[in-house]
């Protein structure tokens, strides 16, 4: 069988000189039957393009950094993260191809899931401590075991179908979230605070981004590799079709 390349735009942390923590992502995507191809994070539009003419699937992962919020025509709140425009402007350029690419699936995982959302034209809730209503906790200080809350997910939707329940237990890394959602994307999971966890293309296409990390522990998780395994299973359809 086949194994379709999954592009991957990598995390770049300034302090250390390294490539961020991908080794979560390669694991969970060779398992599922994909071929991980790094994307370099780089404001060079032309040679994002260039990666992203090689692969069949499209993984926005998560990052340390905010989104510029000028991107979705808010100013900045003074919880903001730190900013690498680097890093949005390579999953713009990856999410501009896919959208030209119908058939091409895209899954966004914590930081991806708020840049697809921002992409469609959506908003984030900069920081949920300060700007939810009695939040549930979403992040840990460093040193601390993650976060973990509940969320709830909707039947009728490509998330609740594979994960089979209405509610499931997640880990939670993240201070931001999606607020208003993006053209033709609708939410399908929530948390008890009411901050959107989970979101979908409403045009059919496997356009799904969730705001916890399947990609930790999904050795041990039946939705987590459910999720890489749907994923890789339309990446192999769009490699059958080139």
């Amino acid at each position: 069988m086949e194994k379709p390349w999954i592009g991957i735009p990598t995390r770049y942390h300034e302090k250390s000189e390294y490539i961020g923590q991908v080794r979560h992502y390669l694991d969970a995507v060779i398992w599922a039957g994909g071929l991980p191809l790094m994307i370099p994070a780089v404001d060079d539009a032309a040679l994002v393009r260039e990666y992203a003419e090689r692969v069949q699937g499209v993984l926005l992962p998560g990052s340390s950094s905010d989104i510029d919020p000028r991107h979705y025509g808010a100013t900045a709140h003074e919880k903001l993260g730190k900013l690498y425009p680097e890093r949005d402007a390579t999953d713009f350029t990856i999410l501009d191809f896919a959208e030209q690419r119908k058939d091409m699936p895209v899954l966004g995982i914590c930081f991806g899931i708020q840049s697809l959302n921002v992409y469609r034209g959506g908003s984030l809730v900069q920081d949920i401590p300060v700007l939810v209503d009695r939040p549930v906790s979403h992040d840990e200080d460093d040193g601390k075991p993650p976060a973990r809350h509940l969320v709830h997910v909707s039947e009728d939707s490509i998330v609740g179908r594979l994960a089979g329940v209405v509610q499931m237990e997640v880990n939670s890394y993240h201070h931001q979230a999606v607020g208003s959602p993006g053209k033709n994307l609708r939410p399908v999971a929530f948390a008890n605070d009411g901050v959107i966890e989970a979101v979908e293309d409403t045009t059919g296409r496997f356009v799904v981004g969730v705001q916890w990390h399947p990609e930790r522990g999904w050795q041990n998780d039946p939705f987590s590799k459910a999720l890489f395994s749907k994923f890789i299973e339309q990446a192999r359809l769009r490699y059958n079709q080139l």
